[in-house]
């Protein structure tokens, strides 16, 4: 489990750090051995010495693979031997007679078995049809989660810094200034959206917004940890280095988390997941909100004060 937790965490990073080589998708291919597919399907029609990855995409496994195979938000189906773990995050998996896998399937979705299908490992099945919800389910959940959360503040940020890069630009001149401020302000804004979500519970538009709210917060919390972090190596720094720094150091502070502490201790797991991300949120939160009350207060001091 936790050698899986970590593989698939450094793949997230990987996959969406990877360069376009073909103009319908993605495809890159390491050397050791890993082919990855990104707005592609997968065929593996001959032997694979590494991991099979699509994003967006299906695996299709028809000879034998020396790694995991792995599809996020796309299904995976096997007919030869796969000597590590099959992931289908938000996806099928379907195990034909000729499937043999010596690690643990994990489906986020549905399992279908043939009668002559191995697995030597457990069978994991979330939100399918015969679901199999238990402690290692649970984990498997919340990596899950980590892992698109993270994708979607990668996503976000990249296309907030490079439509708002004057909006930014304010913001990073004064990112450093009153960093108690930025997290009181945060706390008491992160309190108030809470408690709105709270009351507006039943409504579907308020979870979402929340969600969104959430992943927006993180970009500046990221940018902030991340120039921190640079700031020994070197005093400038590209805001955009900046804010992947932060990014993953946040999500491999949580992962290590998610590693350390047992399955079974929810309670435990929950509060701590809870304390970073009240953190990262808030202080990201009393950034955005700096920037709009120092913004206001330019736009309403009279000319020439």
């Amino acid at each position: 489990m936790k050698k899986l937790a970590a593989f698939l965490a450094i793949l997230a990073v990987l996959t969406l750090t990877a360069v376009p080589v073909r103009g319908e998708g993605i495809y890159v291919s390491s050397e050791s051995g890993d082919e990855i597919r990104i707005l592609e399907d997968a065929e593996v029609a001959g032997p694979v010495r590494g991991n099979v990855i699509a994003a967006l995409g299906d695996v299709l496994v028809e000879s034998r693979v020396d790694g995991h195979v792995v599809a996020v938000f796309g299904d995976v189906e096997i007919d030869a031997e796969v000597t590590g773990q099959v992931v289908a995050l938000f996806g099928k998996v379907t195990l034909k007679d000729g499937a043999k896998i010596a690690g643990d399937v994990i489906s986020i979705g549905s399992l279908e078995r043939y009668p002559g299908a191995v697995i030597g490992g457990k069978e994991v099945r979330i939100f399918g049809k015969s679901m199999d919800f238990d402690m290692d389910a649970i984990s498997y959940l919340r990596l899950t989660i980590l892992v698109l959360f993270m994708v979607a503040v990668l996503l976000t940020g990249l296309l907030t810094l490079l439509v708002s890069r004057n909006k930014y630009r304010i913001i990073s001149r004064n990112l450093e200034k009153n960093p108690g401020r930025k997290l009181v302000l945060g706390i008491l804004s992160f309190i108030g959206a809470t408690s709105l979500l709270a009351i507006l519970l039943l409504t579907l538009v308020a979870p979402l917004l929340y969600i969104v709210l959430m992943v927006i917060s993180t970009v500046p919390a990221c940018i902030y940890i991340g120039r921190q972090i640079l700031k020994a190596f070197s005093q400038k720094n590209s805001i955009y280095i900046e804010f992947i720094t932060g990014l993953i150091t946040t999500t491999l502070i949580k992962l290590v988390a998610l590693l350390v502490i047992p399955g079974q201790n929810l309670l435990l797991a929950a509060v701590v997941s809870g304390i970073i991300n009240f953190l990262v949120f808030s202080f990201g939160m009393g950034i955005l909100m700096e920037h709009r009350y120092l913004q206001n207060n330019r736009e309403s001091a009279p000319n020439g004060t």
